[in-house]
């Protein structure tokens, strides 16, 4: 399947990239300019607090708020203990490596997955007898997967590892190298850890994380595997490093992929330089903008051309290409049309959809997709879907379409944490375990990892998927018209008997108070006189629906409390003051400009009537002949 990669770098204030298959959109990042996107940064920190109770210590990094280090990922060359100590932990920690190696994890792996392989084929069968088999099935998978857990407890144990506390080894005031693992969300600071990871091209390099050379899990194929393998076991790693190959890496050759580990070990040796020359707190690296992130990640061996709308974003994407697969340069295409680059390749009217929650399937069903600060919930309804013979085989078609759209809405919108789908009931236990088989298979073009359960008898699919980047979609939840309106009436009949009142001004937004005049009149009349109070209602037109405030006056109309819910722009209110304040300076400097204009002009008047005043006076004049 032909694919192609859009990138529209025309507009001021944001860059979206967008891979297109014949029959979709396949991926979509998005990347707004005035918004900083720091994650995968590498920063020089200082430690501003050490927190036992939570065994974690906070990070003072260059931002307002101050990042969130768990004990867990502080590497321990950085514990302040005696040299000994030390150098014994070390040692400890690289036999452990060299058993777990031996040990070799993936054959537990391997047994696990045939395991589970035939316990699905024997579901597939559809007998009713193994329904209750599936109940017994889940603690065996619990010990498969503990199994390596106590392997390592074991191996700790048996050298003797003393387990220290985070306030034993680390200081405040110590100052460690940190990368960004999950951005600022809400109240909550970035996660961070000291075990540093750089995405190339083909491999990450992980540069203080002993663990040899590793393979991807997405790459499934067993000769893949092994020639990729052999190529680690060619390409010489220092010992206290680790290299992972990515997916991307399964079918290229030595050359490309070492070539690609000798670019990951430039940029670490520059990153360690500029660390030493840097004063905390610093940033040392950025991982780049959008469109170096997208030609890393997205562009695979399937996608064709890359198509560029903006002279800027041209440049750049040819220098990023260049860099990293400088044979594709040829394919990096500049877009030349009279209309914008995704009116034309047909990729804004679905990219529109995203705004929307309902998305409709080609089969007449739809899905109703609801983010919430808990969980994301996607609803599925057949609708229209009526084609087939009974309710069941509409069921199961609608959910395996479904399906596929789930996942590829997942990738558009950046949908993360916990997910939960309410597929159609389904009766017959062998359609069930269709649609679970046709979610795994649409996941695995997912670069996010995701861990995927079963359908519960109340039709229930719960899933996890990675946070890639912060969404570029912000969902609210509002109450509706009526009862916006209501709870503003119950709030101020509340307020009301608060401090001495007697009067209450509300300011709400234009149709609230339309809806409370026509709807709500009886009971604000009756609330009056019942209690003597006077109630003004002000429509504001700068509010909306989440928006109002209120004000509580006393007898002598002074205001004793306000309040208020009501969001204020802050950056657009700067933005505001400072083209206000550079629009002033301007007509001050118009002003002063215009005054000395006509203060020369004036000076050259009295220069030239003095100079008239001192010419001689002609009292007459010869006449020619």
């Amino acid at each position: 399947m032909e694919k192609n990669l859009y990138i529209d770098a025309s507009h001021p204030d944001e860059t979206r990239i967008v891979l297109k298959s014949d029959k979709s959109i396949e991926e979509y990042e998005y990347e707004d300019k005035n918004k900083l996107n720091f994650k995968n940064n590498i920063y020089l920190g200082t430690v501003s607090r050490v927190e036992p109770s939570l065994q974690a210590a906070f990070i003072n990094f260059g931002r307002i708020k101050h990042g969130f280090l768990a004990f867990n990922d502080i590497q321990s060359d950085y514990y302040q203990i005696p040299t000994g100590d030390k150098d014994k932990l070390q040692e400890a920690e690289e036999k452990i490596r060299e058993d777990l190696k031996n040990k070799n994890t993936e054959e537990l792996n391997n047994l696990e997955n045939t395991d589970s392989l035939q316990k699905q084929d024997q579901e597939l069968n559809g007998n009713s007898s193994e329904r209750n088999g599936e109940l017994n099935s889940n603690p065996e998978k619990q010990n498969e997967n503990n199994s390596g857990k106590k392997y390592r407890e074991k191996l700790k144990n048996t050298y003797g590892l003393r387990k220290y506390r985070i306030q034993e080894v680390i200081k405040p005031g110590q100052v460690i190298l940190i990368q960004v693992i999950k951005e600022e969300r809400g109240q909550k600071g970035a996660a961070l850890t000291t075990f540093i990871s750089l995405a190339g091209k083909y491999i990450v390099l992980m540069p203080n994380t002993a663990k040899g050379g590793g393979i991807s899990r997405k790459i499934f194929n067993l000769n893949d595997r092994n020639k990729v393998r052999t190529i680690l076991k060619e390409i010489e790693i220092p010992n206290s490093m680790g290299v992972i190959v990515r997916t991307a890496g399964a079918s290229k050759t030595k050359n490309e992929i070492e070539k690609d580990f000798q670019n990951t070990l430039t940029t670490w040796d520059q990153i360690k330089n500029r660390a030493v020359e840097s004063n905390a707190p610093s940033l040392i690296y950025e991982e780049g903008d959008v469109i170096k992130r997208a030609l890393r990640d997205i562009y695979d061996n399937e996608t064709k051309n890359v198509y560029v709308d903006g002279n800027e974003g041209y440049q750049k994407t040819k220098m990023f290409m260049k860099e990293l697969i400088p044979k594709n340069l040829k394919f990096v295409k500049k877009y030349r049309g009279k209309i914008p680059l995704f009116h034309d390749a047909g990729i804004e009217n679905e990219l529109n959809n995203i705004f929307e929650p309902v998305v409709k399937l080609k089969s007449g069903g739809y899905l109703v997709i609801n983010p919430t600060e808990a969980l994301v919930s996607i609803d599925i309804n057949s609708g229209q879907s009526t084609k087939q013979i009974n309710i069941e085989k509409t069921a199961l078609n609608t959910n395996l379409e479904a399906a596929e759209e789930i996942t590829r809405q997942l990738k558009i919108r950046d949908l993360s944490g916990l997910i939960v789908i309410d597929f159609i009931d389904m009766m017959n236990f062998y359609n069930r375990r269709l649609v679970e088989k046709k979610m795994r298979e649409s996941i695995k073009k997912d670069r996010a990892r995701l861990q995927v359960g079963r359908i519960s008898n109340f039709g229930l699919l719960e899933m996890t998927r990675q946070r890639l980047r912060e969404g570029s979609l912000k969902w609210e939840t509002n109450l509706s018209m009526e009862s916006f309106a209501l709870k503003i009436i119950k709030k101020i009949e509340m307020l009301a008997f608060t401090n001495k009142i007697k009067f209450i001004r509300a300011s709400i937004p234009e149709k609230i108070k339309l809806y409370i005049d026509t709807a709500l009149k009886k009971e604000i009349d009756y609330f009056q006189k019942k209690y003597a109070f006077k109630i003004d209602l002000i429509a504001d037109p700068e509010l909306i629906v989440p928006e109002y405030k209120i004000a509580l006056l006393n007898k002598n109309k002074k205001v004793v409390n306000k309040v208020e819910k009501f969001e204020k722009m802050e950056n657009l209110s700067t933005e505001i003051l400072n083209k206000t304040k550079s629009k002033s300076v301007k007509k001050k400097q118009e002003k002063i400009i215009v005054l000395d204009k006509e203060r020369k002009n004036l000076k050259n008047k009295k220069n030239i009537s003095k100079k008239k005043k001192n010419s001689p006076r002609t009292l007459w004049v010869r006449r020619k002949k």
